[in-house]
């Protein structure tokens, strides 16, 4: 057995020169990042320089399936999608679920790095290991749905794409890419930096098979952890009534975004208009990804009012959160269509939201007006509207070209005080709720992409089971895991996640599988074992939480390199410190600063971070990122000797 078998190849394209070509540069870094985001990441940071802008063609698209893609471990199915962060010039990443991750190793390639830009729409074709560079002028300006359908109905119905819409064409901040039309890679508008290059898809048909180190014991392994996911109580509640099940949990939290996170409670009649039940009756069937013991997705078709014969796969959590909370739409139909608009169009569903949730709320106290909204209505709950300005956005027209720059940039061109009204994270805009839990805000706000609770937030703090102190100590070092509403321990709790969130995305590994969602799962010890029989490698649980802790760092590196971010955009936005709960069991709750800077200097000083939130080169060449240990002190000596000269 070949460590490439494993790990698969890296592809390398050029679409300015229309080259491609093919390295094992996998088999050379697998020991410290993975692959993944890990690999991924290691790439953007050796091959930008602070001076390479988002939409440069030298900046890579950077595509890769976790070390453990293509196997039958539990929930190995993701892909991770990387490069700059178009909001803020730092740390770009995404993950998403699906088919195309476990063809691309089919094919034999573990990651794919994009570069240039195409003289024409293109699409990639990889069959296999042959690979073409293909004119998609006849797709540009499709669906995702539509490019999709083309490609399938050209390629065979087994082929796997990761598209872009109108929104990655038109360069909006929030496009994603969207693979197999559903399952977005959704973050930092990597959408944008795709369709910047004139690339519309990749697709992919795979039939080799990924053959593992050890199989009699990796066998043995994978055996007894789908019996540990499958018995899960958390599984069964995921498979049965999927992500939307948590909206209960959420508003006993009072973490719900209500009317634009004005408030974090909804009123229980209003919740029950979009709970699982009334979303069950739209429900066609439920799926799964390959390699899933839970199936927490589902499809879904309207057959009455405004939306009918609207169909396809949609709705989690966000959604609800997003579409309902956010804007006040207790109305399962408009959700359901709305989540399928985005996709369609390629754009990832928080940051719409929250763009038009700050147009609704300026609108509610008078900063907009219909003359600056093309005649609409920005009136709560107004699914109509809602409609409209996802198509705005997508296309640039009229006032969805503001809202295309995302609610930081959108506020600051309309002025008139509604930059308050603002809520992105690192200039992104933002989903979570940051009142409470404690923890949840801490991850959020630590993110390296800026914002969001899949680097580092414990969903473990809004768990329906109850888990003891003890086993809490045992599982993730910290007795006060499940106390939402304690700073105490918290720091320490999302330092583990950060850690095991980098795990997770470079062996490709849904987090629903493992204990990001419930004690009862997939352990790093669990991990550890699968990755050596898999690659004969004897790695312990500790070791494998070093490899997150070093892909952490050299994100963190890279943010203060390439953005300047430090300890002042790790502070949540205002509203959170400033306004409390209105609403609810945790009324009153809001975020004390003083308790919140304590999280910030013990999460710091865990990971060996300045209290300024800078790494310290000494950490850095700990974990052996000796490279970026002398990028940092250069440039701090450079910033000291800019001090001095002012001076």
């Amino acid at each position: 057995m070949s460590l490439e078998n494993v790990l698969g190849k890296v592809l390398r394209v050029d679409l300015g020169k229309e080259k491609v070509y093919v390295t094992n540069e996998t088999v050379k870094y697998y020991r410290k990042f993975l692959g993944g985001r890990g690999l991924n990441q290691y790439f953007l940071y050796r091959e930008t320089t602070p001076q390479t802008n988002p939409l440069d063609p030298k900046n890579p698209l950077l595509l890769g399936a976790g070390t453990l893609v293509g196997t039958r471990a539990p929930g190995a199915v993701r892909l991770n999608v990387d490069s700059k962060n178009y909001f803020n010039n730092g740390v770009g990443s995404a993950n998403a679920a699906g088919e195309f991750a476990p063809a691309l190793k089919a094919a034999g390639f573990g990651n794919i790095i994009i570069k240039g830009r195409a003289n024409k729409p293109v699409f990639l074709w990889i069959e296999n290991e042959q690979v073409e560079i293909r004119d998609a002028t006849k797709l540009w300006g499709k669906t995702t749905w539509k490019t999709v359908d083309t490609l399938r109905k050209k390629l065979g119905r087994n082929v796997q794409v990761a598209s872009i819409g109108p929104a990655g064409e038109k360069l909006v901040r929030g496009a994603a890419v969207i693979v197999n039309k559903a399952r977005a890679a959704a973050k930092c508008g990597l959408g944008s930096i795709m369709g910047s290059k004139n690339l519309k898809a990749v697709a992919v048909k795979g039939t080799g098979e990924v053959e593992v180190a050890n199989p009699e014991k990796f066998n043995k392994l994978v055996k007894k952890a789908w019996k540990k996911v499958e018995k899960s109580r958390t599984t069964k509640r995921l498979h049965e009534l999927r992500t939307i099940s948590a909206m209960k949990r959420k508003n006993e939290l009072c973490s719900n975004p209500v009317k634009h996170f004005q408030n974090g409670y909804v009123e229980p009649e209003k919740l029950e208009k979009v709970s699982p039940e009334e979303f069950r009756k739209y429900e066609v069937k439920k799926l799964s990804c390959s390699s899933c013991p839970i199936g927490c997705r589902a499809y879904y078709k309207i057959n009455e009012g405004p939306y009918t014969g609207t169909e396809g796969e949609a709705v989690e959590a966000n959604s609800v959160a997003d579409f309902a909370s956010k804007l006040e739409i207790y109305y399962v139909p408009a959700v359901i269509k709305a989540h399928i608009l985005c996709n369609q169009y390629g754009i990832d569903i928080d940051t719409a939201a929250e763009s038009i949730a700050w147009a609704y709320e300026c609108y509610e106290k008078g900063i907009l007006t219909e003359k600056d909204t093309d005649g609409l209505k920005l009136v709560w709950g107004n699914h109509e509207t809602l409609m409209e300005l996802i198509r705005k956005i997508a296309f640039r027209e009229g006032f969805g070209n503001v809202l295309a720059e995302g609610v930081k940039r959108a506020a600051e061109k309309v002025g008139r005080k509604s930059q308050k009204y603002a809520i992105a994270m690192k200039k992104q805009d933002l989903y979570e709720t940051m009142r409470m839990p404690k923890g949840w805000a801490l991850g959020a706000a630590l993110s390296t992409r800026g914002g969001g609770h899949c680097s580092g937030s414990p969903i473990v703090e809004h768990t329906y089971e109850k888990i003891s102190p003890e086993t809490a100590l045992k599982i993730y070092g910290v007795a006060t895991a499940t106390n939402p509403s304690t700073y105490k321990g918290k720091a320490e709790l999302v330092a583990y996640h950060e850690k095991l969130h980098a795990v997770l995305n470079s062996l490709g590994i849904c987090f629903f599988s493992t204990v990001w969602y419930d004690v009862d799962l997939l352990t790093p010890q669990d991990l550890a074992d699968l990755v050596s029989a898999a690659l004969n490698w004897d790695i312990s649980s500790e070791e494998l939480m070093q490899i997150g802790e070093r892909i952490h760092n050299l994100e963190r590196t890279y943010n203060f390199l390439h953005a300047g971010f430090t300890r002042k955009d790790d502070y949540p936005p205002e509203r959170f410190f400033n306004e409390p709960i209105k609403s609810g069991p945790y009324k009153g709750e809001k975020l004390h600063r003083d308790k919140f800077d304590q999280m910030l200097d013990r999460n710091y000083k865990i990971h060996g971070w300045t209290l300024e939130g800078i790494p310290k080169p000494e950490t850095l060449r700990k974990l052996g990122l000796d490279f970026a240990a002398e990028d940092l002190e250069n440039a701090l000596k450079n910033k000291q000797d800019e001090m001095e000269v002012v001076v």
